[in-house]
This record gives structure tokens, sequence and C-alpha cells, in this order.
């Protein structure tokens, strides 16, 4: 049997490793219930397309199918695929973690388990923060304590 329980052309059932592969493939491509955009990325790495967002909109597609402006949003914070959302869209919540990222594409290597986000948004998890969100937030405290 193949992947989706058919005998192969010869009548034989399927191997195990492609059995396995398909598992482990399944895994990594759907978003799990309540998982934010940028965990189930971090999950993803490996099947991530340098340039493009083809994970992003399996996410869209599967966990938040009215997020029509998803593409365009990121696109209006200089995001213009799924690596580069993971290399400068997002810092980790250092009140939480400290993020570890590859020292030559920095990417993440890994995160805790989602903290989980409401059916249907895009928003990351309480263990990222948008960069943006993260320089102004910089910013105003610099203001607060004064030049």
């Amino acid at each position: 049997m193949d992947e989706f329980g058919e005998l192969n052309d010869d009548g034989t059932e399927g191997d195990e490793a492609d059995r396995q592969f398909w598992q482990l493939t399944n895994s990594l491509v759907s978003p799990h219930y309540n998982e934010c955009l940028v965990c189930f990325l971090v999950r993803a790495v490996p099947l991530l397309d340098p340039a493009g967002f083809a994970m992003t909109c399996l996410f869209r597609e599967t966990n938040a199918p009215r997020a029509t402006s998803l593409g365009s949003r990121l696109q209006q914070l200089g995001i213009y695929g799924d690596a580069q959302l993971l290399q400068e869209g997002v810092v980790a919540n250092s009140s939480i973690w400290e993020v570890q990222r590859c020292p030559d594409c920095g990417i993440p290597l890994g995160a805790p388990d989602c903290l989980g986000v409401r059916k249907g948004s895009t928003q990351p998890c309480d263990l990222w923060v948008w960069r943006r969100s993260a320089y102004l937030k910089r910013y105003e405290d610099w203001l607060e304590r004064g030049f």
C-alpha cells in the first residue's frame, strides 16, 4: 500500500520507510491546533523555501482562511518570504526565553512549545514579538528614561 492506503502497482505493500517519511512530512506541514504562524514556521524550517510564502500560505489556508491580506501585511513590514519572516520579522520575547539562532542564516534553532493563539489568528504567540513592535517598545522606553 502507498501513503494513501492503496496497493503499489505490483500488488505489494509500500515500504515502511515511505510510510514513516509521509507521517513525518505530514506532521511538519500541518499546523497544530491553535499554533501560531511563527512556531509553525520554526517547526517547518527544513521545508522552507528561501524566497516565497509557501508555508505561510499553507498556514493561512489551514488555520486562518479569512486572513486574505496576510501576504501584503508582511510585505509592508519588509518581509518577502517564510525564511525572512523568521530571520528579520520576529524576535523572541526575552521575558519568557532566549532564542538561539543559526549563526550563518539567523533562523531560530527551535523553540519551546507554542503558547497558542485563537483560531484564525496570524499573530505570533507570546514567545515572539514582531521586530517592529520590539523596536518601538525599546524606543518608547528610551524616551521615558530621557536622553
